[in-house]
């Protein structure tokens, strides 16, 4: 793998000569990152027109949805990042020269043959390739429809050569990945949750050969089922993973589940939650084969920062009805958060997909009656929580 080093000529001056304090010269620079991302409107439209584009997680967004964070962890190790929209590019020998890591970021454009081959030449001479998906790369799931196969085409154009195969979103819950298949620089050679990192209504990789699974599709403990899309069913435990990687002659491809990893602060995840940054941060060092920089550990947020939760206003429902539930947390950290029901008929609510740890989920309720909800912070530092109550008629 190729380590661009600029080196600097220093020049001594007559202010050197004398003793003066001469600037100390920029440290090195570990590699070039480029990142490409798409341009979808909310109904599917590619690009998206005189319509506002659909989370497109650029680099030089800093709103919820956004990817500046990513951006400031990348740049951290030292990685000159730069973007790119997908129809601008053409994937060739000469333009990939100029890159050490690509990643698939919130692409649609379908990519061709001669693309595909051009990035295995690459992937073999030393590049990294680094890719995730989503249903939300061909628009709104309300809209499209959660089936809608515009992201995981593109990025398997160029990854099904290596062994990977994304299949569909399969619209499910928040999924902790602790227990990996094998010790590895993904998990800091911790195979037993050395780096836990969370995905949120994720697109699975089907792994074959030349690749080889690092961490199984799991439920982590956060109560998403373990499933895939009924365009990809039955779910295969022995090949469908939330990590993927395969070394490709000098190279290096690694595919994860989900995009929700790795943005500011959208629904379900994000990248302050878990050991998500720092996952981040070594999937583009492995990609670029720079095992030999160990980012920091995740500093995990305390829940004993100043802020209020707030579950919502009560509200009333209809049996049978699935109802959204849309909390906050008002000041301070983002803590891990989940919902709980504490009073109603037994046994008579049920969380969408047997999800609840999430601001944002659904719930569907089987008998009427007064339910007492409540959204509680996890993990460390004492609980907050905030209740709602919801009468089912």
């Amino acid at each position: 793998m190729r380590n661009i080093v600029r080196l600097l000529l220093l020049i001594m001056t007559p202010a050197a000569l004398c003793g003066e304090t001469t600037i100390e010269p920029p440290p090195a620079i570990t590699g070039r990152v480029l990142y490409l991302h798409g341009n979808v409107s909310a109904d599917g439209d590619v690009p998206s027109g005189g319509k506002p584009a659909f989370h497109q997680m650029r680099l030089d967004d800093t709103g919820p949805r956004g990817m500046s964070g990513f951006r400031a962890a990348i740049e951290a190790l030292g990685f000159e990042i730069h973007q790119a929209y997908d129809a601008d590019v053409v994937i060739a020998d000469e333009y990939l020269a100029a890159w050490d890591v690509m990643i698939l970021g919130s692409n649609q454009r379908r990519f061709t043959r001669a693309e595909g081959e051009a990035v295995q030449r690459w992937l073999s001479a030393g590049g990294g390739l680094v890719a995730w998906s989503d249903s939300a790369f061909g628009g709104h799931y309300a809209k499209v429809g959660l089936d809608n196969t515009a992201g995981r085409e593109s990025d398997n154009d160029l990854t099904r050569q290596f062994g990977m195969v994304f299949l569909t979103d399969n619209g499910g819950g928040n999924y902790l990945v602790k227990d990996y298949e094998e010790a590895h620089f993904l998990n800091a050679q911790n195979p037993q949750g050395g780096v836990r990192y969370r995905g949120e209504g994720v697109s699975p990789v089907r792994t074959n050969h030349p690749a080889r699974m690092v961490a199984k599709l799991q439920e982590g403990g956060l109560g998403g089922k373990i499933t895939v899309n009924k365009i990809d069913a039955p779910f295969n435990p022995q090949t469908d993973a939330a990590l993927a990687v395969a070394h490709v002659g000098k190279g290096r491809v690694v595919c994860t589940f989900d995009r929700n990893t790795f943005w500011n602060a959208g629904e379900g995840t994000r990248l302050s939650h878990e050991d998500n940054r720092e996952f981040a941060q070594r999937l583009v060092l492995w990609a670029a084969g720079r095992e030999d920089i160990n980012p920091k550990p995740s500093e995990q947020e305390s829940n004993s920062e100043a802020f209020t939760v707030n579950a919502g206003q009560d509200r009333s429902a209809k049996v049978g009805e699935t109802l959204a539930l849309v909390g906050k947390v008002i000041g301070g950290s983002q803590p891990d958060v989940a919902w709980r029901v504490i009073s109603g008929p037994a046994g008579s609510a049920e969380f969408d997909n047997n999800n609840a740890a999430a601001l944002e989920t659904r719930i569907r309720f089987r008998k009427p009656g007064i339910y007492v909800l409540a959204l509680e912070t996890v993990g460390r530092g004492p609980v907050h929580r905030g209740e709602v109550v919801i009468t089912v008629e």
